[in-house]
């Protein structure tokens, strides 16, 4: 009888050490849990914009000077002007795009004053002439932007254009004062207007708004050189005498603050998205 006890007993403790030996193997050969779903980032969605933008403009420069006349200029002004504009770019991912953009750059007062010495027939003249009209221009541009990033809805973003300025220089009349030998005579004239091209290019900075996913607002600061103006021929008063040439305004620069808004056409914008959530198991 003890040993049929003896026997159950080493039994009963075999198959009990089996079943936990062939539970803590059916443990570890389990299958693993399954790994979190790849990361798939949202491609860069590209798409045509319209654009719009209205600013104010400080000018500085435009230095006068003359063909062939020695004076001295001094005292210029061309003060500030609004502008107006419209373009049409391309978004081509998330941190670049592209535009060509037209703007009106409406008239602004000019002035400026010279004094002259000259010997005529042994003669020593002596005197000051005083400038005024108004400065406009139409410009066009190519640009490009580098947008920096997403946060809130606000991309800070930089930038820079070339193109055309087409500056018109009009209603300029001039006044002339004889300080020596015939002190306080005066004369004067006209100047014909004119429209002279040449080169334009800026550079831009400023930060945008996602109002909604295909509506910008833009505040920006641009720096433009705008090249030079030129003006038509110089007529005096009854002084019976041929027009005289012109004279230039150089080195015209201003600097624009502009609020402007963007329209993406269909699709939407390029999406900023956040990096992939990494777990640990």
């Amino acid at each position: 009888m003890g040993s049929l006890k003896f026997y159950a007993t080493v039994a009963g403790c075999l198959a009990l050490a089996t079943s936990v030996t062939t539970a803590r193997a059916a443990d570890l050969l389990s299958a693993p849990p399954p790994p979190p779903p790849a990361y798939e980032p949202v491609a860069d969605v590209g798409g045509w914009y319209l654009r719009g933008d209205i600013g104010v403009g400080a000018y500085r420069g435009g230095k006068f000077s003359h063909p062939t006349d020695p004076s001295i200029f001094y005292g210029e002004d061309l003060g500030s002007a609004g502008c107006a504009g419209v373009g049409v770019g391309y978004q081509f991912n998330s941190w670049f795009r592209a535009d060509v953009t037209g703007e009106y750059r409406f008239s602004t007062g000019v002035s400026a004053t010279d004094k002259y010495e000259l010997v005529s027939g042994g003669t020593r003249f002596a005197g000051m002439e005083k400038y005024r009209g108004n400065y406009s221009a139409g410009v066009f541009l190519v640009n490009g932007y580098f947008d920096l990033g997403n946060w809130y809805g606000f991309t800070p973003f930089v930038g820079a254009g070339i193109g055309y300025a087409e500056n018109k220089m009009s209603g300029f009349e001039t006044s002339t004062l004889v300080l020596s030998p015939f002190a306080g005579s005066s004369g004067g004239g006209t100047i014909r207007n004119r429209s002279y091209g040449n080169l334009a290019w800026a550079l831009h900075a400023g930060v945008a708004y996602d109002v909604t996913p295909n509506f910008k607002v833009e505040l920006a600061y641009r720096y433009m050189n705008l090249g030079e103006g030129r003006t038509g021929l110089v007529d005096c008063y009854g002084c019976g005498q041929p027009p005289a040439l012109g004279f230039k305004m150089k080195d015209i620069e201003s600097h624009d603050i502009k609020l402007g808004m963007r329209w993406a056409l269909g699709g939407s914008a390029p999406a900023y998205e956040p990096a992939p959530l990494m777990r640990k198991y």
